[in-house]
């Protein structure tokens, strides 16, 4: 297989036209992360997103999108990736080690790797994307996950109350307003902080990439601002992006004043209605343990996390550093060491955490 490094400019029609021709043929792919659009917002943000386009038989089967950094590799677009990996058709094979070497990686970290594109002999965390299957409408999907419990009774009753108490509700399902982003900007930051989760929107790259986000509307994929308001008082809104097939659940925030009509979970179903209309098979609500990931979804993508590597400077350095932070965090002799350390690491972790 021939393998060549190109940067997000020198992706030219042709190149571009493959790329949604194998994402295309394989639904696997079908997230957002997945089109050329995306990684093209990453590279409009950061220098150091390259592509690496694999070639057999002088015809391209696969893109391997990637952010390089002094040899070590990361997923395009960092921690703000929820799926990454090689984008080829389901027949394509390939060797990680081969093309690591052919991008110039000593290694590549990924935490959202699709599980069939597992590299082999690699250790791997398992974890899992939840969704929700809209392939037969929204309807079926409601009968199918809910029935007539009494959770969707419930949430039908606090929409009435919301209703009747603050105002009628109404859905904004692709909104342009830039107030209204703002506000999810602003909302957002604010629970990263009170949480202890990392703040997205705290560095100038991600935030560009989000905008870039915003700012396209194609086809194949689009940035999705969606509000919900009661009257006019806005009660949620999410900021998400959407391909052909598959609408990405990604920065939902919420009027906590108007917590207990749940207005949160209201928006979510009415997404769900309205990416379902709109031809979306999957409401995908991305990696993560909140309960209401659970109570709505009713499929999953099977996803890993590792390192895949090749032997090198760079891998045996890497090595080194995880072997002395294993002696720092168990060896007697280090204990007067550990707190400098642990400050350092936080020092560390305000200026990479984004990456």
């Amino acid at each position: 297989m021939k393998v060549s490094v190109i940067t997000a400019r020198e992706l030219g029609f042709s190149e571009r036209r493959r790329w949604e021709e194998l994402q295309r043929a394989n639904g696997r792919l079908a997230s957002p992360y997945f089109c050329w659009t995306f990684t093209a917002g990453a590279a409009a943000a950061r220098p150091d997103v390259r592509i690496a386009v694999m070639e057999e038989h002088h015809s391209i089967v696969g893109f391997f999108p990637f952010q390089r950094r002094w040899g070590a590799g990361l997923p395009v677009g960092g921690r703000l990736s929820d799926h990454h990996g090689v984008i080829a058709g389901p027949d394509t094979s390939w060797d990680w080690h081969a093309l690591l070497k052919s991008a110039g990686l000593a290694y590549w970290l990924f935490d959202h790797l699709p599980a069939w594109q597992r590299p082999p002999g690699t250790a791997v965390t398992q974890a899992r994307s939840p969704g929700l299957d809209l392939s037969r409408g929204y309807d079926a999907w409601l009968q199918r996950r809910f029935g007539n419990t009494p959770t969707l009774q419930r949430l039908r009753g606090k929409a009435r109350k919301l209703a009747r108490e603050v105002g009628p509700l109404r859905l904004e399902l692709d909104c342009r307003d830039r107030g209204v982003f703002d506000e999810v900007v602003r909302l957002k930051s604010e629970q990263s902080r009170a949480t202890g989760q990392l703040d997205f929107f705290a560095w100038a790259w991600t935030r560009a990439l989000v905008e870039h986000v915003r700012d396209t509307d194609h086809p194949g994929f689009g940035g999705r601002l969606t509000a919900l308001y009661a009257g006019d008082t806005l009660v949620a809104a999410h900021f998400g992006m959407r391909s052909e097939k598959v609408w990405h659940w990604w920065f939902p925030v919420y009027s906590r004043a108007h917590h207990p009509y749940s207005p949160g979970l209201q928006l979510l179903l009415r997404v769900a209605e309205g990416a379902a209309a709109q031809g979306q098979v999957l409401l995908d609500l991305g990696m993560g343990d909140e309960p209401y990931k659970d109570t709505f979804s009713d499929c999953a993508a099977p996803l890993v996390a590792g390192c895949v590597s090749r032997p090198s400077l760079v891998t045996a350095a890497r090595a080194v550093r995880k072997g002395a932070g294993r002696w720092l965090r168990t060896s007697p002799v280090a204990q007067p060491l550990r707190p400098l350390v642990q400050r350092l690491r936080q020092i560390g972790k305000s200026t990479a955490h984004a990456t």
